[in-house]
């Protein structure tokens, strides 16, 4: 994975202070607010920033300082700055320190793409060619990355500016090839001189040299010595030239070095000391977010406002250490901020009960507090404009005092309030700590008193919702009572005229069938008397003198017409037909009792005449396959509607011939039984489950597969019994061989 271009903030160190220089504090604001982090930390040697916002930066800082249009000339100008030597540690960085330490250009010049890449997270450096006064450089921008020109700029002038370290002239610079052109990477010559001797070595060892020639001159010409020997005798006083040279050159460099070296351990301590105060705030934004964290989990497990304010006074005194922490709660109604609890041990002999401080600003600090709004920080409470008390101050011993607003959705509810013994031991740290404790106090009693507000409004609208469920279901169950009502009502009205159509049909079928019938019932007796006359006739035909041939002709006439055949089974065919056409004329006479007008008539019936009508219209289902017992006791005539009793009738016994499948019985009990007539209908069919007994009176209620019922026979029977003061019951057999439908109506209309 590739790493993301990023800039040391090193850079940073000297941009800032250039802005400042060139443009005022206002510009250095600006782009401070560009880029979102304060001067500390943006001119921290170990902070590191995007190439994005850097470049960012640096173009604004160049638009501020009127640089924007010639930014070549611009850069150039900044790289100068930010190579001049700067007395003030906070301007210096630990890489000039250790470029000044290399010893020479060259050792420099060596460690380039060392420096570059502790600086610079978007390209790299490597070494093309390196000589001893001369070097070739390769930067090539990383994948993706697009190279800035001004790091292109300000690379080469720090290239021709690093051998002024030593006093020598600047490096000659040439740039053959540029990636921020568009180029693949850049290409960089750098020549330099490297250091001299110098005058320190020079001067004693020219010396030397020339005291060592006039000696030998001396002895050569004055003593006339041998110029070996003289050179011999001549030596020392060159080699001590030298000696004193290379004695005085090593010295100077020794010098030079204590310095690098003192300028190095003064930036060491330098970062030393910056590291240490960084460790410190470190551990203390360290110990704060470990306050607000358990602060955060402590508040948020309860919902009791109570036990909230109590735990943030007791977190802010174990944790932190402050002297005291008090928490003052608004009493709106008497403009009073009141003083609900404290946590130290001296506050206590001073502040006894509950004290109350007026919100007025300018009555006291927190009433200040309380009507601006806005927190108060107060280093010394002895030299302070602010309206602090001095003699609750002196007593409670406290020199320093913050104070914050406490606010739920812009109302005021408190605020809350530390001390120190120590002048300046509250500062800006704090006020950042107990600005966020007030917002975790905040949201977590609003939380609670929202919680409350839910509460009691659930409370309320589960007693609204319980109420008118209570009323919703009353009226359900009379809707449903009543669509009920009118739903049976409705199919009845259906049924009944239904069955008035079917008894007018009904009506004319009989009437049409009844003349025919009776034709024929009333010529069966006609003739069966021409029946007999014919029998006489032929019988005397019998007796009768003939000749024998006429008598051989008739007895062949009478075997090829079958006479005896014929007159075998002409009484029993006469007799049937007599039985066919009174059977007819009964189901005519039943159906049209059945059939008669559905008008509410009460009249007095014979209930035992109305079963054997049903059963005559059941015959069909009865037939070769169910028996009927009857067991008919003393029952008088019932005032009664004939018509719908005989509907009920044809209902059970139809539901019973149903029920039974196969051969099987059905039996009808008649009898009195207190005053009513009784009729049992029992069948030997499967009987009723138990899980169904109770509703087989209910309308559109069937056991019967679909298509086969419509549910309403029972209903309808039922209804028509309970119009007529009566009633109806199903049960099952006690050895559950079927079922028993038992009716009671009264003998006279109610």
């Amino acid at each position: 994975m590739t790493a993301p271009a990023q800039v040391n903030c090193i850079n940073f160190k000297s941009l800032v202070p250039f802005v400042e220089q060139e443009a005022g504090p206002e510009a250095v604001a600006t782009l401070l607010r560009a880029a979102g982090k304060p001067r500390d930390w943006l001119t921290a040697d170990h902070n590191w920033t995007s190439l994005a916002l850097a470049d960012e930066l640096v173009y604004l800082a160049a638009k501020l300082t009127g640089g924007a249009a010639d930014m070549e000339a611009w850069t150039r100008r900044w790289a100068d700055y930010h190579m001049d030597w700067k007395p003030s540690h906070e301007e210096r960085s630990y890489m000039g320190a250790y470029t000044m330490g290399l010893g020479s250009p060259r050792a420099l010049f060596a460690r380039i793409p060392f420096i570059h890449a502790s600086i610079e997270r978007f390209y790299s450096i490597e070494i093309v060619e390196m000589r001893r006064r001369r070097v070739r450089y390769r930067a090539m921008p990383h994948a993706g990355v697009r190279m800035p020109r001004w790091e292109c700029i300000r690379s080469l002038v720090s290239f021709e500016r690093y051998p002024t370290n030593w006093a020598l002239p600047r490096a000659e610079v040439t740039e053959s090839a540029c990636a921020a052109r568009g180029d693949p990477a850049c290409i960089w010559e750098v020549r330099w001189k490297n250091l001299s001797l110098g005058r320190r070595f020079w001067a004693p060892a020219v010396a030397g040299a020339a005291g060592s020639a006039l000696l030998w001159l001396v002895l050569v010409i004055a003593q006339r010595l041998p110029w070996i020997e003289a050179g011999a005798l001549a030596a020392p006083i060159g080699a001590t030239g030298l000696a004193i040279g290379a004695a005085l050159l090593q010295n100077n460099r020794r010098r030079a070095t204590r310095r690098l070296l003192d300028i190095q351990s003064e930036e060491i301590v330098h970062s030393n000391l910056q590291l240490e105060g960084k460790f410190h705030d470190l551990e203390g934004k360290i110990e704060q977010l470990s306050l607000l964290t358990g602060l955060s989990a402590a508040v948020n497990s309860t919902l009791d406002p109570e036990t909230i304010y109590r735990q943030v006074l007791e977190q802010l005194m174990q944790r932190m250490g402050y002297q005291a922490a008090y928490l003052f709660l608004l009493d709106a109604a008497r403009g009073v901020l009141r003083n609900w609890r404290f946590a130290d041990v001296p506050a206590a002999a001073v502040l006894d009960g509950h004290p109350e401080f007026p919100v007025d600003a300018e009555a006291s600090v927190l009433g200040k507090v309380a009507v601006t709004g806005r927190p108060i920080l107060i280093a010394d409470v002895k030299d302070t404009p602010e309206p602090v008390y001095r003699p609750t101050a002196d007593a409670m011993g406290y020199r320093s005092f913050l104070a914050v607003p406490l606010r739920v959705e812009g109302r005021l509810f408190g605020v809350l309030a530390v001390t120190a013994s120590e002048p300046g031991s509250l500062g800006e740290a704090d006020l950042e700590l107990l600005t966020a404790v007030s917002h975790h106090v905040t949201l977590a009693v609003d939380r609670a008193q929202s919680f409350q507000t839910v509460e009691e409004l659930s409370r309320d609208l589960e007693d609204k919702v319980r109420v008118r469920t209570e009323q919703l279901r009353t009226a359900h169950d009379d809707l449903q009572s009543a669509y009920r009502e009118l739903q049976t009502t409705q199919m009845q009205l259906v049924q009944r005229e239904k069955m008035a159509s079917v008894g007018q049909l009904v009506a004319g079928v009989a009437h049409e069938l009844n003349n025919p019938i009776g034709f024929v019932y009333s010529n069966v007796g006609t003739l069966e008397g021409f029946v007999r006359r014919l029998r006489a006739m032929l019988e005397a035909y019998g007796t009768a003198a003939l000749s024998d041939a006429d008598r051989g002709r008739m007895d062949a006439q009478w075997q090829e017409l079958k006479i005896d055949y014929a007159l075998k089974y002409l009484d029993s065919m006469t007799q049937g037909i007599k039985e066919g056409a009174e059977r007819a004329r009964k189901i005519v006479r039943d159906l049209r009792v059945f059939a008669r007008s559905q008008d509410d008539v009460w009249q007095p019936v014979d209930l035992h005449e109305e079963l054997d009508s049903s059963l005559t219209l059941l015959n069909h289902l009865l037939k070769d396959r169910v028996v009927v017992e009857r067991i008919l006791g003393e029952l008088p005539a019932v005032q009664c509607i004939r018509s719908q009793i005989d509907q009920a009738f044809l209902n059970l016994l139809a539901n019973a011939a149903q029920a039974i499948q196969g051969p099987g019985a059905i039996s009808i009990e008649t009898g009195v039984q207190d005053g009513m007539a009784v009729v049992r209908i029992a069948d030997t069919g499967p009987g009723i489950a138990a899980e169904v007994l109770g509703r087989i009176f209910d309308p559109f209620f069937t056991t019967k597969p679909v298509g086969e019922g419509t549910g309403l026979g029972l209903s309808i029977s039922y209804e028509i019994l309970k119009k007529h003061g009566g009633d109806i019951r199903a049960e099952n057999r006690r050895d559950r061989s079927g079922a028993v439908f038992t009716i009671r109506l009264p003998l006279a209309r109610a």
